[in-house]
């Protein structure tokens, strides 16, 4: 892990998100991390959680988990949780289903808030809400002060929504956002060699005067990670104009 923030702090990143299961270690020493962190000029913008919702025991589980979770951001004073409707199961997609996981976002919304922190969907594919259907009733069913939207362009992408028609309906409510790129054999690839139209995306965003957090999000690459760090990072800089923080610093 430490390797890999190393070269998150080496290429001039802002931050990181990570997954829960892997800060756990950390949880009972916020001050530790924290400290580390900001030695390293870098912050935790996030943590993802991923829930499975399958059943009543499994959602108490998972509350444990976020709860847990939400307890280290607030201590670091991180401001976002993620959550996501995990790997979809058979025979789920049914509107029992989606009752079920909307009522158990709420919860966590509820669990986020009174921690003074953002709850926030993570659009997945391979989930129940991997579609635009199911994905427009879950936002339906879902408050809107809970739960907001942190939609994953190459997610969506691989799901079939219209990236335009998806950011321009939930903008309101998009809190966080991930940028993916993905390449025309549906695998993920560094920003600017795939798919995804970037510039439109961030038209609509900067169009908002969105300020939160955007994360490159890319789960494996071909090249040495520090050589994939900088492509993304170049293509957010030079090609989108994004600056991050210790961008605008430098200037």
């Amino acid at each position: 892990m430490w390797e890999a923030i190393d070269t998150i702090a080496e290429v001039g990143w802002d931050g990181f998100e990570f997954a829960g299961r892997g800060l756990s270690v950390y949880y009972d020493r916020p001050e530790q991390f924290g400290g580390a962190l900001k030695a390293k000029e870098l912050e935790l913008s996030t943590i993802y959680t991923g829930c499975s919702f399958a059943n009543e025991e499994a959602i108490e589980a998972e509350l444990a988990e976020v709860t847990a979770a939400a307890d280290f951001c607030a201590a670091l004073g991180v401001e976002t949780i993620l959550i996501d409707g995990g790997r979809k199961q058979d025979g789920q997609g049914t509107e029992a289903d989606y009752q079920r996981v909307a009522a158990a976002a709420n919860r966590m919304g509820e669990i986020a808030r009174m921690r003074g922190l953002t709850c926030s969907w993570h659009q997945h594919w391979g989930t129940m809400f991997e579609y635009p259907d199911a994905f427009d009733r879950l936002m339906a069913l879902t408050d809107p002060d809970l739960v907001r939207f942190t939609p994953d362009t190459a997610q969506l992408t691989l799901g079939g929504f219209n990236l335009v028609e998806v950011f321009t309906r939930y903008l309101d409510r998009i809190h966080y956002v991930h940028f993916k790129d993905v390449g025309p054999d549906r695998r993920f690839i560094e920003l600017g060699r795939g798919v995804v139209d970037f510039p439109e995306v961030w038209e609509i965003l900067s169009g908002a005067d969105y300020s939160g957090w955007i994360v490159v999000d890319l789960d494996y690459t071909s090249l040495p990670p520090t050589e994939s760090c900088r492509i993304n990072k170049g293509y957010l800089n030079d090609t989108l104009g994004i600056l991050g923080e210790r961008d605008r610093l430098l200037q």
